[in-house]
C-alpha cells in the first residue's frame, strides 16, 4: 500500500472569493485555502504531485494583498520531514500546469516529470484570455506525455479529469484506508458536497475556474466513482492535518 502526505507551502485568504471555488454558490464569502505539493509514497517510489507555488508568487505575481497571504513552509522543509530532499524525488506528476501548481517543477531536473499531452499543448500556447498559465515555467523541461488513464506504479496511477483544464489529470492511490484520490482540478471539499464517496447520486459542484462545464462534472463523477476517499487539492484543512492516508 502506498500513502499520501500533504505538503503545505503558504495559506490564503480568498476575501469574497469562494464562487471560484464552487461555481454559482458563495458568491461574496470568503474562503480559506492552500497551496499543496503531495508527497506519494509507494514502497522505494517517492513521488511529488504538483510542484506547489508560494506566498512570495502570490503576492508579486498574482497581486494579492500581503495580509491575506501566510508562508507556511519551503518545499525544502517539508520534504525534510519525510526525511527526503529535491533529489531523492524520481517522479513528478502533474496534475495541470497552472501556475500554482508548477513553482517548482525546474528544481526537478532529474525525475521523471509525467503530464498529459492535452495539457502540455494547450500551456505552450495558451490563449490570452486564460491568465493561469505561463509558458516560460516550463520552457526547456522535458516531460513524459501520456493520454488519458495510465497506471504508474503498483498502488499509485492517473484519471484524466478535464474540464477545469484542457487535460488535467486526478491521481489515484491504493491506501490502508482505501483508494485516495488526490483531484487535479482546483477544489476544496465542499465541492463535493457533505456526503462520504459512494452514493448513486452525488451532490457535485464544480470549479468555479473551468473551460467546459460539462466536462468538469463529468470529471467530478469519475473521481466520486473511483475514489474511497478525494483529497481536494486546495483545502486548507490539509494545512494542519499533513497526514493523508
Amino acid at each position: 500500500m502506498a500513502t499520501i502526505h500533504a505538503i503545505p507551502l503558504a495559506r490564503i485568504l480568498g476575501r469574497a472569493e469562494k464562487t471560484k471555488f464552487t461555481y454559482l454558490k458563495g458568491f461574496g464569502q470568503n474562503v480559506e485555502f492552500g497551496y499543496y505539493s503531495w508527497l506519494v509514497r509507494d514502497g522505494t517510489h517517492n513521488i511529488l504531485v504538483d510542484a506547489g507555488a508560494t506566498a512570495e508568487q502570490a503576492i508579486h505575481v498574482w497581486g494579492r494583498p500581503p495580509d491575506t497571504v501566510e508562508h507556511v513552509q519551503t518545499l525544502e522543509e517539508g520534504l525534510a520531514a519525510h526525511g527526503l530532499r529535491i533529489e531523492d524525488i524520481g517522479r513528478v506528476i502533474l496534475t495541470h500546469l497552472h501556475m500554482d501548481h508548477i513553482a517548482h517543477i525546474h528544481r526537478f531536473g532529474a525525475a521523471e516529470k509525467i503530464v498529459q499531452r492535452r495539457e502540455w499543448t494547450f500551456a505552450s500556447q495558451p490563449q490570452p484570455i486564460d491568465r493561469y498559465y505561463d509558458p516560460s515555467f516550463i520552457d526547456g523541461l522535458e516531460f513524459t506525455m501520456i493520454d488519458g488513464d495510465r497506471q504508474i506504479t503498483e498502488n499509485v496511477g492517473v484519471l484524466f479529469t478535464p474540464g477545469h483544464t484542457p487535460g488535467g489529470q486526478s491521481v489515484w492511490v491504493r491506501t490502508q484506508r482505501g483508494v485516495g484520490v488526490i483531484t487535479g482540478f482546483c477544489c476544496i471539499h465542499e465541492n463535493f458536497g457533505g456526503c462520504d464517496c459512494g452514493p448513486a447520486v452525488p451532490e457535485l459542484t464544480i470549479p468555479g475556474i473551468h473551460q467546459n462545464a460539462m466536462d468538469a462534472y463529468d470529471s467530478m463523477l469519475k473521481v466520486w466513482n473511483a475514489a474511497d476517499f478525494v483529497v481536494a487539492n486546495h483545502d486548507a484543512k490539509y494545512i494542519l492535518e499533513n497526514e493523508v492516508s
